[in-house]
């Protein structure tokens, strides 16, 4: 055997490892995805059972961010000490094994430790798992960044959507356990084809350089976008375009559906065009959506129709934000890729914190459709920098 077969047949045998690792990757961020979406399906019962009023329930949720936020920032220390292979198989165990908790505790200290514990989990495995998909993303030579966050979002639906069909059936705590246990089923089954870190071992807190800050902050405003969609499209469709109740919640349903329909698609659009080309013209599709949005109120009597549409052209226009982004800060050249990604996944997550009660703000002092058109402008702020932060060939 020559030289160069020796060398393909090695390149060979690590594109499969890295397509098995993909598969374990897909695994767990759709666990992490459906968690989330069953968790959500909770609240309105753990609100009545503890007989919460909505600040104390507020209170209790922030705990939860509270938790997560801090274990993202310790994320990329630990990352880099032991690999994000060990760090994704621990947490998403606890991740879900941590599930039926809330439905079990009972009263408001339990609870608020409870969910601090849950955040944490989903946090470090957040930032675990992306820092994995981009060290399988680099291997196979192509990208699948997009197409997990794709397997994230139809997480949150199936879990949203079969947590909504169990409750009926079951109490919250066997609803919630029955799903665990689901998904650890198959995540365990795949868990063992992660592929190892060869950068693990550079613990320590590492602060970010320019490049990464630019990263974080393009993800910080992506994330407060799609917050502020997240919880003031209804409001916008029910208060200013008169949209009867049972229509004002679909306008996030289109909003997540377009979104995740362009992540799947969005592999092979940044395969094609490259990433910066990817963002710029998500940027622009997200601002025009927009557009639409503030239109619908200028049509006679409101157009919640027309708003809608806006909202999903919004979705196409932000999915492939985040992915790209995770997948430049996984490809630094210089310095630990898993220090990039979980700064890029803290200043990410901060924005997701800080969007919808800055919509809020914003509404409360001129208008809702201000705050929208604000949003506009950070997208097409975003299209903007897009060269300036990912690489032609990214």
């Amino acid at each position: 055997m020559t030289g160069a077969e020796d060398i393909r047949g090695v390149s060979g045998r690590m594109v499969e490892q890295a397509s098995a690792a993909r598969w374990a990757t897909v695994a767990a961020f759709f666990l992490n995805g459906t968690v989330f979406g069953v968790w959500a399906t909770q609240i309105p019962l753990l609100k009545n059972r503890l007989d919460l009023s909505p600040a104390v329930l507020g209170a209790a949720l922030l705990c939860l961010a509270v938790g997560a936020l801090t274990a993202m920032i310790a994320s990329g220390p630990l990352l880099g000490r032991i690999g994000s292979a060990p760090v994704t198989r621990v947490t998403a165990l606890l991740f879900a094994g941590l599930l039926p908790l809330p439905a079990l505790v009972p009263d408001v200290v339990t609870l608020c430790i409870a969910l601090t514990l849950f955040g944490a989990s989903g946090g470090t495995m957040d930032v675990a798992m992306n820092a994995q998909g981009a060290l399988v993303e680099r291997r196979l030579g192509r990208p699948i960044m997009s197409s997990l966050h794709g397997m994230w979002s139809l997480g949150g639906l199936a879990g949203a959507g079969l947590g909504g069909l169990l409750l009926p059936l079951m109490p919250a705590a066997a609803q919630a356990g029955l799903v665990s246990a689901g998904l650890l089923v198959l995540f365990l089954a795949l868990q063992g084809r992660f592929l190892p870190d060869r950068n693990a071992g550079g613990g320590g807190l590492v602060l970010p350089d320019r490049k990464t800050l630019l990263l974080g902050l393009l993800a910080a405003l992506s994330f407060m976008s799609e917050g502020a969609i997240l919880d003031w499209s209804a409001i916008h469709l029910r208060d200013d375009l008169g949209a009867p109740a049972s229509i004002a919640g679909m306008g996030f349903g289109v909003f997540s559906a377009a979104m995740a329909a362009g992540r799947f698609s969005g592999d092979r659009l940044r395969h094609r065009f490259g990433g910066a080309t990817l963002m710029r013209g998500g940027g622009l599709l997200a601002a025009s959506g927009l557009g639409l949005v503030l239109a619908a109120a200028t049509v006679a009597g409101g157009s919640p129709l027309l708003a809608m549409a806006g909202f999903g052209l919004t979705g196409i226009g932000l999915s492939n934000m985040v992915p790209v982004l995770f997948s430049t800060a996984g490809a630094v050249e210089t310095g630990h890729p898993d220090h990039a990604v979980a700064a890029v996944s803290t200043m990410g997550y901060a924005g997701v914190l800080t969007g919808p009660p800055l919509v809020g703000f914003i509404a409360q002092a001129t208008s809702l459709a201000t705050a929208f058109a604000l949003i506009a402008l950070l997208a097409l702020g975003m299209a903007a920098a897009a060269a300036r932060a990912v690489p032609r060939t990214r």
